[in-house]
């Protein structure tokens, strides 16, 4: 899961960055060792590097990809705007004389080794291996966090003025975030032929348990989907099928672009409406970070941003 560690920045800020559009225009003259200054100060193109090694450290499969030429140029660009923009971040957050807490920093870095000591590489000594095969220190990480720290401070002082009343007005405004859509519970197992998919679903209807019967014949390891809505984005001849069933039930054969899904859900509930209480927290912190993009824009728009042309070689 994405949201499962502060690792998660990271492999957040990759999936926006290659989703993201990036300021339009050409850059200076050529320089191959500045790629852009802001409000006076140097971004080098070391800096870039250095935090593409970040990437990779705490996604080792991003490497391969990096390594495509094309692929590779453009996560760099993306790569030089994320860091102009954390330069404006960190100007605007010393402007309005708000102070990162050190000891929170150094919270987050220990948080974030021990997951990369347990959960990416196995060991503290392969993670150190690692640290110098892509000759970076633990002072990346720590400095990382940082800049993370900064937008967040600039969040919180930007959207501590957002209230109840200014979400109870935008859901006045936008009911669809009170429509409550129908739920179930889902299991699948996925064949790739249907004449197999039939031979499966003889198995299950004999008795066999549909957990162990997914786990040994389905392409998809992922038998159990869990709690599904009728929005989601699912195959819609998938969606129709599964909502067809009621709790124990098993389907035939769905055809999907993916091949044949065997659906069995466990639980349903049917459409409904939300209070305000329960879509509350979540329409706040959407109104504050629409704030705080806004906010981001107009300091991009007025940052002093020169940026420099690479030489091509």
């Amino acid at each position: 899961m994405l949201e499962k560690t502060r690792r998660s920045a990271v492999i957040f800020f990759v999936l926006v960055l290659l989703m993201s559009a990036m300021p339009s225009g050409c850059g200076n003259a050529a320089n191959d060792s500045i790629a852009a200054t802001v409000y006076g100060e140097n971004i080098e193109r070391k800096d870039i590097e250095d935090f593409l090694k970040l990437v990779c450290l705490y996604m080792p499969d991003s490497e391969e990809a990096y390594s495509q030429e094309g692929y590779a140029e453009l996560l760099e660009e993306r790569a030089l705007w994320y860091l102009i923009e954390s330069k404006i971040v960190e100007h605007e957050v010393k402007r309005l004389g708000l102070e990162v807490d050190e000891q929170k920093v150094e919270q987050e870095f220990l948080s974030v080794k021990d997951e990369l000591v347990k959960d990416v590489y196995g060991s503290e000594e392969d993670y150190l291996a690692r640290l110098d095969e892509l000759e970076i220190g633990e002072d990346s990480i720590k400095n990382f966090h940082r800049k993370t720290l900064f937008t967040e401070l600039l969040y919180e002082h930007v959207s501590e003025d957002i209230s109840e009343e200014e979400a109870r007005s935008y859901v006045e405004e936008n009911p669809q975030f009170l429509e409550k859509p129908a739920q179930v519970y889902a299991f699948h197992i996925l064949l790739e032929d249907e004449e197999k998919a039939f031979d499966v679903l003889e198995l299950l209807q004999e008795g066999a348990d549909f957990a162990e019967v997914g786990r040994e014949h389905s392409v998809d390891d992922y038998v159990e989907l869990g709690l599904i809505s009728s929005h989601d984005g699912f195959d819609p001849a998938f969606l129709e099928a599964a909502f067809e069933l009621e709790p124990g039930e098993i389907s035939r054969p769905v055809e999907t672009a993916f091949g044949f899904h065997i659906i069995k859900i466990t639980e349903k509930e049917d459409a409904g409406v939300f209070a305000f209480e329960d879509v509350k927290e979540f329409v706040v912190a959407r109104l504050k970070g629409e704030s705080l993009e806004k906010y981001l824009q107009e300091l991009m728009e007025k940052a002093d941003i020169e940026t420099f042309e690479k030489t091509n070689e």
